[in-house]
């Protein structure tokens, strides 16, 4: 499993908030799929990782 630093949970949330329309209630497997099919993360980040990034940008 990688490591995601701090900054690049803050990067990805910035992101996030930005360019990805997350419903409500946030799930972050279909957070997860976007990202990874958009390019922006590789397919080794886990959903908990995603969890992680979601909380930082406000949305869970």
């Amino acid at each position: 499993m990688s490591c995601l630093t701090r900054q690049l949970q803050q990067q990805l949330a910035k992101y996030i908030k930005k360019e990805v329309e997350v419903a409500s209630p946030c799930d972050p497997s279909v957070v997860r799929e976007e990202l990874i099919n958009r390019g922006v993360c590789p397919s080794a980040i886990t959903e908990g990782q995603v969890r992680q990034v979601l909380e930082v940008a406000g949305f869970l």
